[in-house]
C-alpha cells in the first residue's frame, strides 16, 4: 500500500501544474484582447480626425488656387502644382469655387462707383459664373495682367492717334498722285494709239533687212564653197606631194645616215697590219683556251695587251682573204648584210712569264668558226698600234657602245687602252663639245665611234645634227695636224680588242640621248695620262 501512494504523487503534481498554467494563460489572453480593443478604438478616432483635417486642408488649397488664379500668379508645376487645370477639373455647380468667385465679383461690383459702371464691371470681372452657378474656365490672365494691359492701352491710344494723323497726310498725298495718274493715263492712251503704226513700220524694215542679209549670205556661201572646194583640191594635191616628199626625204635621210657613218673614215689603207709582232707557240694542254706566245718583258709586253690572230698565210693573201659578209640586226626587226674583216680570233695577255714568253687567253666568242678556223699553233699576232717596245698614240671621238647595252663606254675604252700600254692623248667630251686632252703631231690615229642617227620624225633631229657637226669639226681639226682617222671597227679588229658587232641603231640612239640636253653642264672625264 505504501508503494502505491508513492507512485501517484508525480501524477498529482503534473495535474496541478496543468490547471495553474491554463488559468494563467487565460488571464493573459483576456488582458491582451482588452488592450487590443482599446487601440482599435483609438485608431478609428485618429483616422476620423485625420480625414476631417484633410478635407479642411483640401478646401483651403482649393480657395488658395482660386485667389492665385484671380490675381494672375497661378502655379504651374505639373503634376503636383497645376492651379488652372486642377481648378477646371474640380469645378462643379454650386461648389465653394463658384461661391468664392461670386464673392469676389460681388465685392468688386460693390466697390466701383461710376457712370459707366456696367462696362467697367464687365472689364474687371475676370472670372464669370455661368447660368448653372458653376465657375467657368479659369481666366488665362489675372488681375495683374489686366492692370498691365490697361497701362499699355494708353500707350496704344497715343500711337493710334499719331498713326491717324499720318494716315490723313498720306490721303492728301494720294489725292495729288491720283491727279498725276490721270495725266499719265491720258498721255499713255495717246501713245498707245500711235504705237501700232510705229511697230508695224519697224517690223517691216527689220524683215526687209533680214531678206537682204539672207540673199547676200546665200550668194557669199556659194562663192565661199567654190573657194573652199578649190582650196581643198589644192590641199589634197599638196598632201599627196608632201607624202611623196616625205618618202623621198626618208630615203635621203637613210642614205645620209649611211654616209655619215662612213664620213671622215679617211684612207683606211693608212692603217695596215704591217708585219706580225709574234706568233702562237702552242696551246697549253689541259687549259681552257690558254696559249703561249713568243713575246715577253724584253719588248714591253704587259698584262691586258691584246692581239688579233691571223693565219700564217695572211701576209701573202692579204686583207681581202679575211673579209666576210655577216648578217646582223638592223634595229628594225630585220637583218642586214655587212662586209666585215674577220680574224681567226683574239687573245689577251694575262701573265708575262719571262723576257721572251707570255701566257694569253683566247677571248670568249672571238673565234667565228672555232672548229674549222680556230686559233692554232703558228698563227700570227697582230696589233695595229703596238709594236715591239713602242705603241702609237691615239685619240677617241664619237659614241663607243662596245657591249651593246645602250650606253657610251668611252671611259672603259680609255682605261682598257691605257692598261694595254696604248697612250690615249685625248677624247672628245660630247657634253661640252670640246677635246679633253690634246691632239698633237704625235697622235697617229683619231678613232671614230658611232655617229648619232637621225630619222624623219625624231624630236631631237636638230640637236643630233648639231652634235654630228661638232664631231665632224673635231675630226677635221685633227686632220689639219696630219692625224689620220679610222673607224673603231677596223681599229679594234686589228688590235684584238673585244667588242660587239651587232649593236642596233636604237641602242646607238639610246647612248646618244644623254648628250642632247644640259649642254655645258658637268665636269669632263679626267684625261688619261700618257705613258
Amino acid at each position: 500500500m505504501a508503494k502505491s501512494k508513492e507512485t501517484n504523487v508525480p501524477l498529482i503534481f503534473a495535474l496541478v501544474f496543468f490547471v495553474l498554467t491554463t488559468i494563467a494563460f487565460g488571464v493573459m489572453w483576456y488582458l491582451s484582447f482588452s488592450e487590443m480593443e482599446t487601440h482599435i478604438a483609438a485608431k478609428k478616432t485618429a483616422e476620423k480626425d485625420r480625414d476631417s483635417v484633410s478635407v479642411q486642408k483640401n478646401e483651403a488649397e482649393r480657395l488658395a488656387r482660386v485667389y492665385r488664379i484671380y490675381i494672375g500668379i497661378p502655379r504651374s508645376e505639373p503634376p503636383t502644382f497645376d492651379d488652372v487645370n486642377t481648378t477646371n477639373t474640380e469645378s462643379k455647380a454650386g461648389d465653394k469655387i463658384a461661391a468664392e468667385v461670386k464673392l469676389i465679383n460681388d465685392a468688386l461690383t460693390a466697390k466701383i462707383a461710376t457712370a459707366d459702371k456696367d462696362s467697367v464691371v464687365s472689364l474687371l470681372t475676370l472670372w464669370q459664373i455661368d447660368a448653372n452657378g458653376k465657375a467657368e474656365k479659369a481666366p488665362s490672365k489675372g488681375l495683374i495682367d489686366q492692370i498691365a494691359d490697361i497701362k499699355n492701352k494708353d500707350i496704344a491710344y497715343a500711337a493710334a492717334d499719331a498713326e491717324r494723323k499720318s494716315y490723313n497726310t498720306q490721303i492728301t498725298a494720294m489725292k495729288a498722285d491720283v491727279v498725276k495718274l490721270q495725266d499719265a493715263t491720258a498721255s499713255f492712251n495717246k501713245a498707245a494709239a500711235d504705237l501700232p503704226k510705229q511697230i508695224t513700220d519697224d517690223i517691216n524694215a527689220a524683215i526687209a533687212k533680214v531678206i537682204a542679209s539672207t540673199k547676200k549670205y546665200e550668194q557669199d556661201s556659194i562663192a565661199e564653197n567654190k573657194k573652199f572646194a578649190d582650196v581643198k583640191e589644192r590641199l589634197d594635191t599638196a598632201d599627196r606631194e608632201l607624202g611623196k616628199q616625205k618618202d623621198k626625204y626618208t630615203e635621203l635621210l637613210d642614205e645620209n645616215n649611211r654616209l655619215v657613218r662612213e664620213k671622215n673614215v679617211g684612207n683606211r689603207e693608212t692603217l695596215n697590219f704591217e708585219e706580225p709582232q709574234g706568233k702562237i707557240l702552242r696551246k697549253v694542254p689541259g687549259t681552257d683556251g690558254v696559249v703561249e706566245i713568243n713575246l715577253g718583258s724584253a719588248v714591253g709586253v704587259r698584262p691586258g695587251l691584246t692581239f688579233t690572230i691571223l693565219p700564217t698565210d695572211f701576209p701573202e693573201k692579204g686583207r681581202q682573204s679575211r673579209v666576210r659578209m655577216l648578217r646582223i640586226p638592223d634595229g628594225k626587226g630585220d637583218y642586214k648584210s655587212v662586209e666585215t674583216f674577220v680574224p681567226k680570233g683574239s687573245v689577251e695577255v694575262f701573265e708575262v712569264v719571262n723576257e721572251r714568253l707570255s701566257l694569253a687567253r683566247i677571248q670568249s666568242g672571238s673565234e667565228l668558226d672555232p672548229i674549222r678556223d680556230g686559233i692554232a699553233q703558228g698563227d700570227l699576232l697582230y696589233n695595229s698600234v703596238w709594236r715591239k717596245g713602242v705603241a702609237d698614240h691615239v685619240a677617241l671621238v664619237g659614241i663607243f657602245d662596245v657591249n651593246g647595252d645602250g650606253s657610251d663606254d668611252i671611259e672603259s675604252v680609255v682605261r682598257d687602252l691605257t692598261k694595254m700600254g696604248i697612250p690615249v692623248d685625248a677624247y672628245y667630251d660630247l657634253k661640252k663639245r670640246v677635246w679633253v686632252g690634246q691632239v698633237t703631231e704625235r697622235t697617229r690615229y683619231i678613232v671614230e665611234g658611232y655617229f648619232p642617227l637621225n630619222s624623219l620624225n625624231d624630236p631631237n633631229r636638230d640637236e643630233k645634227t648639231k652634235l654630228i657637226d661638232s664631231i665632224t669639226n673635231a675630226i677635221n681639226d685633227g686632220k689639219k695636224k696630219g692625224v689620220n682617222n679610222i673607224n673603231f671597227r677596223d681599229f679594234f679588229t686589228r688590235m684584238g680588242y673585244k667588242f660587239r658587232l651587232d649593236v642596233t641603231d636604237d641602242k646607238v640612239n639610246q647612248a646618244t640621248a644623254p648628250y642632247l640636253s644640259n649642254v655645258g653642264v658637268g665636269a669632263p672625264l679626267t684625261p688619261p695620262g700618257n705613258p
